[in-house]
C-alpha cells in the first residue's frame, strides 16, 4: 500500500507551524460527563478546504459556517465512549488561523497512513 502520510507532512503542503488540536476528555459521573482540563496538541499536517465532493461525505456540508478538511499522520477525534481506545472524550476543537474548527467527521484512512477530519467553524455557535 501507498503511505500516504508521507505527503501529508511533506513541506510542500503541510502548515509549517502545524495547527492545534484541543482535546477534552472526562469520564461520566452520577449520569453526568465531567471534562478533564482541555490538553493543547500540536499536529503536523496539511488543511484544505472542503470541496464539493468532501460536501457530499458529510451532513454538515451545507452548513454556512464553513467546512474545512485536516489532514494528520496522528489520530483526530470525534465524540467517543470510554470503551475507545482514547478513552470518553467529545470532539477534538482545531485551531487554525484564528478560527476554531469542531470536528464532525473523521475518514480514519490509517492504512493508507493518514486521517482527514472534517471541522466545522464554531465561529456564532
Amino acid at each position: 500500500m501507498i503511505n500516504v502520510g508521507r505527503i501529508v507532512n511533506s513541506r510542500n503542503f503541510a502548515q509549517p507551524k502545524g495547527f492545534v488540536v484541543n482535546r477534552i476528555t472526562g469520564k461520566w459521573v452520577r449520569g453526568r460527563f465531567v471534562t478533564d482540563p482541555e490538553d493543547k496538541i500540536i499536529i503536523q499536517g496539511t488543511v484544505t478546504v472542503a470541496n464539493a465532493e468532501d460536501l457530499q461525505q458529510v451532513p454538515e456540508g451545507d452548513r454556512v459556517t464553513g467546512l474545512m478538511c485536516f489532514y494528520s499522520q496522528q489520530p483526530i477525534y470525534i465524540t467517543r465512549d470510554e470503551g475507545e481506545i482514547s478513552g470518553a472524550g467529545i470532539s477534538d476543537e482545531i485551531e487554525w488561523k484564528g478560527e476554531r474548527y469542531r470536528v464532525s467527521t473523521v475518514a480514519p484512512w490509517s492504512d493508507f497512513g493518514y486521517y482527514k477530519a472534517f471541522g466545522v467553524r464554531m465561529a456564532g455557535d
